[in-house]
């Protein structure tokens, strides 16, 4: 029978060392929930609290790190978990307005001067405005027809605050837009759409101002030269003929002609206007342009302005001597970024802003002879 060796020992059980006795320890406290705000103390405090070096608690931790017990954050210590992150981070506010501009042609390569001149104190207008809010105008140029596509071509709803339709007025394609969501406002027309506001000069009040000074000049016979487009601007129009019954004088049809604004579109107002018996004694002009292109028709036919014939212009470009009523187009363009980035939602009633005219007299009107 084998006898035991006597010179054989057991082998002693190694003791956990001093790491592994913090370890547990914090694995014991974390499991009790002793640490009720989610958070360790700091290293230097539990270093203190059980006796040990702040490398035996920095090792200790690590261990526990590595099992996805602890997380250290930066500036923020180690905490019991991660913190809950929101599923998307919220996009920063768009700081990019759109501002779509109409144009209008007479004929091929042939533009119109419709806007031409009001639409750059208007854009002026908005530019700065825009920048005065830390925003920038996305422009974009296109002739009417094309509008739409301008509108399609436009970045993302979400990269934009908004979108401006200047001297533009499609019924179908804004219906169409108020569907993005997006803010909208027109820009030098006006319609009644939900959620649309209009900024525009109140070109009926101009009309009848202007009316009322050639009667105050004394005449009666008060003729009109209107834009061919006449259903882009009716206010005009409206306003001549109410101007006309507030002075109490007589209206005749053949008094109002419209057409292109071009030199042709001019030379064809003065024949029909020429043509006339008795013939008009002043000529008022959709704008300041048509009428500075009359003018020089008139004196091309050996007319003079204002002895035979007075003209007064409806606004828009600066006409040197020209009699006429202007609007402050450069504030108009202001008030439509100011109206696009006021704060909640589209009203569901459409807002109108007007801005009015006043008169420059000149030296195109005077006493008829």
């Amino acid at each position: 029978m084998p006898t035991s060796d006597p010179s054989n020992f057991e082998r002693l059980g190694r003791p956990p060392s001093l790491t592994t006795r913090v370890e547990q320890l914090m694995r014991e406290a974390i499991a009790r929930g002793q640490f009720t705000d989610g958070k360790l103390p700091t290293e230097v405090k539990l270093a203190e609290q059980l006796g040990v070096s702040r490398e035996t608690v920095r090792l200790a931790a690590g261990a526990l790190q590595r099992e996805g017990l602890l997380v250290k954050i930066r500036r923020r210590g180690t905490l019991l978990s991660a913190p809950t992150l929101p599923d998307r981070v919220p996009a920063a506010p768009s700081t990019l307005l759109a501002y779509l501009q109409a144009g209008y042609q007479a004929g091929p390569a042939q533009a119109e001067a419709v806007t031409r001149s009001i639409a750059g104190m208007m854009l002026q207008g908005a530019v700065e405005e825009a920048s005065r809010h830390g925003l920038r105008l996305l422009v974009q140029h296109a002739p009417h027809t094309r509008i739409g596509h301008a509108f399609g071509d436009l970045p993302p709803r979400d990269q934009l605050r908004g979108v401006i339709f200047a001297h533009y007025g499609e019924e179908k394609l804004l219906r169409r837009a108020t569907g993005s969501g997006l803010p909208l406002v027109l820009l030098d027309h006006d319609l009644s759409l939900p959620g649309v506001h209009c900024v525009r000069d109140d070109s009926a009040s101009g009309a009848r101002d202007a009316v009322r000074h050639l009667a105050a000049l004394g005449h009666r016979r008060i003729g009109f030269v209107n834009w061919r487009q006449t259903d882009l601007n009716p206010w005009k129009l409206d306003g001549y003929r109410q101007g006309m019954r507030d002075a109490g004088l007589p209206r005749r049809r053949v008094w109002e002609v419209a057409v292109e604004l071009t030199a042709v579109g001019a030379r064809k107002a003065v024949a029909h206007l020429l043509s006339l018996s008795p013939r008009p004694t002043a000529a008022y002009c959709f704008n300041n342009t048509l009428a500075r292109l009359l003018i020089d028709e008139l004196r091309a036919q050996g007319l003079r302005v204002p002895e035979d014939i007075s003209v007064l212009g409806g606004g828009g470009e600066e006409v040197p001597g020209l009699t006429c009523h202007q609007a402050d187009w450069y504030e108009l363009g202001v008030a439509a970024v100011r109206v696009l980035l006021r704060p909640g939602p589209p009203p569901p009633k459409p807002e109108h802003h007007l801005g009015s005219h006043t008169i420059q007299p000149g030296r195109t009107t005077a006493v008829p002879e």
